[in-house]
This record gives structure tokens, sequence and C-alpha cells, in this order.
């Protein structure tokens, strides 16, 4: 008798041991993954939270310093307007080139070139007294700021598998909703209490300690983060090889994704389709991130009480923001998550006009309202690179994101022009609603479960 056949003679038949055995082990290996992503989340989500929190202040603090600015320097609603959208001629221009480079050169040299100048482009705001100096500075800020937010999307997807890349997505965008809750006080603070100080008005004061700390977290993010899993110092061999082999196995998972190259990342019609809908979310996100000051304004609140109340919005916003996407990571679904969350945000920025003399129940109306968009942007930036390799994201990323920030030109002009024309914010508040519908219509009939593969 041969040893094969004493072997096929001795094997025993698959026992429920063994496949207990199986799921232990299985088990083993998710807590395993668990542990490894946790560790990388904890290194660096953190500090990139930090670095979109001062983005956003930086952006869009020109919508609590417009309260004393319009007056004290003489500008109206349509200058207010074309300088908080000026903005993003400059960042839709050189969105693309800086994601390009960053490919190229990593992570932390694009942060410390991005932060340290928008930030003192910020920073010199304070000295901005002439329309065509507001419009100039605004220009910059969004010539230096660009690729912020793109950039990091495509360096989440360097260190995240797809399955976990939305709840990576949500923390970061938690940064972009919890802004609002240090920006109201602050500004309003500022605002109050340093007005006059050392010769300086409220809102140049707002100005110079928002811009400068960009400086010094641009130098921390050089200073602390790495270009890639790779290049990590605080992974370990074993560690640094899981990650690699993960990412390479989700890439795997979608086939045809590996033969995008730039040029197909560019061809590709849900790439247009994704920027649209994009823009669709974030005219509501950035209307009410310029207007929203001047809405309660207009209810009789005073700047003080203008920077307290706007932080319920805020925090309504990040607990959807995480709620949402942990849920549409576990459950692997995308496209009813987004549409939901723009349903909702929808009915949020409706309700709002039925309580235009009551700031409490309007704030409770925009709050819902920023649940819906925050939490819909979030499970849509989850969506692009389940469809894009690596070579094409840094590309495709960038297009989605130039596509969808045009909005913050069109929606404080839109908005400006609306009120202009109506004498109030009812007429631009139902345009923004009817927008919210009409993206989640899209994701729903346009963009179908098939053109997205499991998710």
């Amino acid at each position: 008798m041969n040893s094969a056949t004493l072997d096929a003679g001795n094997a025993r038949p698959a026992t429920s041991a063994d496949a207990t055995d199986a799921t232990d082990a299985t088990d083993a290996t998710a807590r395993d993954d668990a542990a490894l992503f946790r560790k990388i989340t904890w290194r660096l989500m953190p500090l990139l939270c930090a670095c979109y929190v001062l983005n956003y202040l930086d952006r869009t603090n020109v919508g609590y310093a417009q309260l004393q600015m319009k007056e004290q320097l003489g500008f109206s609603d349509a200058v207010f307007g074309l300088g908080a959208g000026i903005f993003f001629i400059g960042y839709a221009v050189f969105e693309i080139p800086s994601n390009l480079m960053l490919a190229k050169i990593g992570v932390r040299a694009t942060l410390l070139r991005i932060m340290g100048l928008w930030g003192l482009a910020s920073a010199a705001m304070m000295f901005a007294t002439t329309p065509m100096q507001f419009y100039v500075l605004r220009f910059l800020i969004g010539v230096f700021e660009a690729g912020f937010a793109p950039g990091v999307l495509f360096y989440l997807t360097l260190w995240f598998p797809s399955h976990r890349r939305a709840q990576a997505t949500a923390l970061f965008f938690m940064a972009f909703g919890a802004a609002p809750i240090v920006a109201g006080p602050i500004a309003g603070l500022t605002m109050t209490y340093l007005d006059g100080v050392l010769a300086l008005r409220g809102w140049q004061w707002l100005f110079l300690l928002e811009g400068l700390p960009s400086v010094l977290l641009g130098i921390a993010a050089f200073r602390c983060l790495s270009n890639s899993p790779a290049q990590a110092p605080w992974l370990c061999a074993a560690e640094k090889q899981r990650v690699a082999r993960l990412l390479a196995d989700d890439q795997a998972m979608h086939g045809a994704a590996e033969r995008h190259t730039f040029g197909a990342a560019m061809r590709d019609g849900r790439v247009w389709l994704i920027g649209f809908m994009s823009f669709l979310i974030i005219l509501g996100i950035y209307a009410l991130s310029f207007w929203q000051p001047t809405i309660l304004k207009s209810m009789g609140l005073s700047v003080l009480q203008i920077g307290f109340y706007s932080v319920i919005p805020a925090v309504a916003g990040i607990a959807a923001n995480i709620v949402v996407g942990r849920h549409s990571d576990r459950r692997k679904e995308r496209r009813w998550h987004f549409a939901l969350g723009a349903l909702v945000g929808a009915a949020g920025l409706a309700l709002t006009t039925l309580f235009m003399h009551n700031a409490f129940a309007a704030v409770l109306c925009l709050a819902l309202a920023s649940m819906g968009i925050s939490s819909a942007f979030t499970v849509l930036w989850s969506i692009p690179g389940s469809f894009m390799s690596k070579s094409a994201a840094a590309a495709g990323i960038a297009l989605i994101s130039t596509i969808g920030g045009s909005a913050g030109l069109v929606a404080p002009m839109m908005v400006g022009a609306l009120k202009t024309a109506t004498g109030g914010f009812t007429a631009s508040l139902y345009v923004l609603s009817g927008a919210l519908v009409l993206s989640a219509l899209l994701m729903l009939l346009a963009l179908p479960r098939s053109a997205l593969g499991k998710r």
C-alpha cells in the first residue's frame, strides 16, 4: 500500500470542531484587523480633523465677520455675496493640479504648503478695506486652499479599504460639522469683547486669531503624518504588510477598477454624476455656512447669541454623521443612506421657512437640515474609492470636489441675489431644498446599484 493510500485511509472527515476552529480563526483575524485600523484611525484622524476645523473657520469666518464688516466698510449684500463666492474660482482652478501634485510629493509637504499659505492669506483679511481688496484676498485663499479636502480624501484611500472608508470619511467630515461649534462662540466672543482692542475692530481680530493657527498646524502635519502605511514608523512590519494586503484585496474585488487611468477617470460618467450630486449638496452647505448668521440676525438675535445658537445645528450634524456613516459601512449600502439623508435635509430647509420669526424653532429646523445634509455628504464621499483605482482616485476625487466646490461660488451669490429680489430668505431656502430632492432622485434613478458594485 503506497503512502497516498495510507494518507487517504487515515484522513478523517471534517467535524463541527473544525468548523468552530475556522470560525474562531476568522473572528480573531477580524478582531486583529479592527484593532489595526483603530490604531491607524487614532494616529491620523485627530490631526486631520483639527486641520479641517481650521479649514472651515478660515473659509467661512467671513460669514460672521460680515455682521460688522458690511456696516463698518459699507459693503452691500451683493459685494459680500461675490466676495464670499469668489473664493471658489481660485479653488476650482487649482484643485486638480494640487491633487495631482499631492500624489507625487505626498500629503506632508502638501499640507505644509496649503495650510501655511491659506493661513497667512486668511489673517491678511484683517487689512481689507475696499471691495477689490476683499475680492483679491478671498480669491487667494481659494487658490492656496485648493486641494486640501480632496487631498485628504485621496489620502484616506491609501490607508482604509472601501468597506472601512465611510466611517473614516465620516470622522473627517465630523470636523466640518464640529467646526461651527467652535466657529460660532469664538466669532461671537471675539467680535463682542475684542472690538476696539489695540485699535482693531472685532472682525479684524477674528481673521487674525483664526488665520495664524493654520500655519502652525501645517507644520505639525508635516512633522507628524506619514505619506503612506509603508512609510509609517509607528506600524510594525507585519502591520504594514497586513494593510497592504487588505488594500490589494479590496482593489481586486472591484476588478475593472485596476484598469482605470487618469483619462478613464475623466471619461467615467459616474465621476461627473457624483460631482453634480456633490454640487447640489454643497449648495445647501455653503448657503447655510455663509448666510445662517444673517438669517439668525434677521430674527433679532445679537452677534453673541448668533454664535451660540449656531452650535445646535452643528451638534445635530455631527451625531447624524457618525451614526449614518457607521450604519452605511455595516450594511455596505450607500444609495439609500445618501438619498434619505438628502430628503431629510430638504425637509429641514423647507420647514425653516415656516418659522422665520421664531428663532428657536427655526434653529431646530436648521438642525434637522444639518443632520440630513451632513450624513448625505459623508456617504457620497465614500463612493468614489469603490470604483476607482489609486492611479485614478487622485484625479477623480479632485474632479468631483471641483464640480461640487463650484457650488461655493454659486450659493452665496444666489442667496444674496434672491434676498435682494424678495427681501428675505424664504425663496432661497426652497431652491436649496429642491436641489437636495434632485440629488436624492439622481442617486436612486441615475446611479443604480450595479454601477457601484457591492456599494
